[in-house]
């Protein structure tokens, strides 16, 4: 954004629509530690402000996360690739990844918000390439990867350490 103090040039910025913007943003902010910079009430700059949040922008991990209402009308939209929220769609089509320095800690945020992990055994898990992780939907339905680095894998170990972690979850569900 051109705006004096927003986003920088090669600063990553990310999109997410939703129906709700202020309970989007308290959940990034309360979850995820995000910075609100701004939230806004007004569709356009000349528009009187509403009652409603119609789109927030926060700073997380150095990235720009900006949060927008979903347009009612893109769902009469002649063109079907028009942005909707995942509870429009149906499903996301974004997965985020973040990297915290405390990925239990930041889960249980989000699973005392609502939030339950995907697959697996419903916790955090050690990787085979180095991280703790988990991965979860917002109550928003976008994807989120959250992780939290353990130790550093050089690429050439990574064929070994999955096949090593495979053979361990065959055995444990009894087909080695």
């Amino acid at each position: 954004m051109a705006i004096v103090g927003r986003q920088a040039v090669g600063q990553i910025g990310v999109t997410l629509i939703v129906r709700d913007v202020a309970a989007a943003a308290d959940f990034y902010r309360d979850v995820f530690g995000a910075e609100e910079v701004e939230r806004s009430f007004r569709l356009a700059p000349t528009d009187a402000p509403g009652d409603e949040a119609t789109a927030a922008e926060l700073r997380l991990s150095g990235a720009y996360l900006i949060v927008a209402k979903e347009n009612p009308r893109w769902r009469e939209a002649p063109r079907p690739d028009w942005p909707r929220s995942p509870a429009s769609a149906g499903a996301t089509s974004v997965g985020v990844t973040l990297y915290v320095d405390d990925v239990d800690e930041v889960f249980a945020r989000a699973v005392a918000a609502g939030v339950r992990a995907l697959g697996g055994t419903g916790t955090v898990e050690a990787t085979f390439w180095g991280d703790r992780h988990i991965q979860f939907h917002d109550p928003f339905g976008h994807l989120w990867r959250v992780m939290t680095r353990i130790e550093d894998v050089e690429a050439t170990e990574l064929p070994a350490r999955f096949a090593a972690e495979r053979a361990a979850h065959r055995r444990a569900r009894g087909l080695a």
